[in-house]
């Protein structure tokens, strides 16, 4: 159980002052907040991760967490014992461009925060600390991040956010800005109970220039272990080549390239989606748009919806606004530049995994060749940066 913490929680001279506090690690992951708080003299005293692989690498990254990391909140929040700071890097694929976006209303996944809340009404620790994507502040139009910040004040924290520039925050946090050769801009929230600091957020240095060159191992001093674990496949390979073919025939100055994610299934693709879903499309209809129009054989819904891109077989009647929108400047997109694909490449396209289909093209101004860049293959699609 809980253990009553002092009526004066620790302030923030403490902190200057070098005090050690205890501060408990939920939604661990691989121990973020860990390795940033235990150099500073602070000590965990609890963990919680619910992914089972994950918790066993932060056991094996921290062999003294053996005893106090746990699974799921839910099961183990009475067994809390007093702290100073509360770190949560809770779930974000509620509140992702590339998930679903259901936020606070994410059945699993997105009602985590009240057991934040519940946590921090028993033990009332003198500090939080949280971390989410970078959406997280623009989610559900700002409603989600007032919605977190409001039930925070309540508590009786002192709370501010790294809300973009453009909001009239500070902006989003990414390593880069501290030195740290990786660009992953991320949405930080800072509470006390008491009075923050202003500025709450450490300085950073927004124009700071940081490359991968500075750390990433050279080609002559790996092993040939290392070159079996790390090279790519030849399917990975030929999605690279294939995006490559399709980014050379778009010529710079006359077809842009679009800021939104590129989902290719969109290409020529006729199913419903602005007012209801192929889920509650009349049978007819469906055949239409999988091309089996007037065929012999009369397929099942199933069989139909099956041919559809996996995003659009959802069972809800209709999509919400951030997919409608996606497929519809998908597809004026498509529409407006088809002339400029070469002819078997949608074709070809359709041969590789659904997560090979979709371009995140987060270079714009720089060449249209996926090798210069930063790669990374996703669930959500090929992303490419800087």
């Amino acid at each position: 159980m809980y253990l009553p913490l002092a009526k004066n929680p620790t302030s923030t001279k403490d902190i200057q002052a070098g005090q050690r506090m205890r501060f408990i690690d939920l939604f661990a992951g691989l121990g973020g907040f860990r390795e940033a708080l235990t150099p500073l003299g602070h000590r965990c005293v609890f963990a919680c991760e619910i992914d089972d692989e994950l918790r066993e690498l932060y056991i094996e990254n921290y062999p003294d967490a053996k005893g106090s990391t746990f699974a799921d909140i839910r099961h183990c929040k009475e067994s809390i014992p007093r702290h100073d700071i509360l770190c949560a890097g809770f779930p974000c694929q509620p509140f992702s461009k590339s998930g679903s976006q259901r936020g606070l209303h994410d059945k699993i996944r997105g009602t985590l925060f009240d057991e934040i809340v519940y946590v921090l009404e028993t033990a009332r620790p003198g500090y939080v600390i949280f971390e989410n994507v970078g959406n997280f502040e623009r989610h559900d139009k700002g409603q989600t991040w007032k919605i977190v910040k409001n039930k925070l004040g309540a508590l009786g924290y002192d709370v501010r956010g790294t809300e973009h520039i453009s909001s009239g925050g500070p902006g989003l946090i990414s390593p880069h800005h501290f030195g740290f050769p990786q660009s992953r801009e991320r949405f930080f929230i800072v509470g006390v109970l008491g009075k923050l600091p202003d500025p709450p957020f450490p300085p950073s240095d927004r124009r700071a220039v940081s490359t991968l060159r500075d750390i990433v191992q050279q080609g002559r001093d790996l092993t040939p272990q290392d070159r079996d674990e790390t090279c790519l496949s030849e399917r990975q390979v030929e999605c690279i080549d294939h995006w490559n073919a399709m980014l050379a025939s778009l010529p710079e100055g006359e077809v842009p390239l679009p800021s939104f994610p590129i989902w290719a299934d969109e290409f020529g693709a006729t199913y419903p989606y602005a007012d209801y879903t192929p889920h509650i499309a009349g049978m007819e209809e469906l055949r239409r748009s999988v091309g089996n129009h007037g065929v012999k054989h009369k397929h099942t819904r199933h069989e139909l919806l099956q041919q559809l891109p996996s995003y659009a077989r959802v069972q809800d009647d209709r999509f919400p606004q951030w997919k409608i929108d996606f497929i519809r400047r998908n597809r004026e997109w498509f529409q407006k530049y088809r002339g400029y694909f070469p002819g078997d490449w949608l074709q070809t396209l359709k041969g590789l995994p659904a997560c090979m289909r979709k371009l995140e093209w987060n270079c714009q101004g720089e060449p249209r060749d996926l090798w210069k860049h930063v790669l990374q293959f996703r669930p959500s699609g090929l992303r490419v940066k800087r």
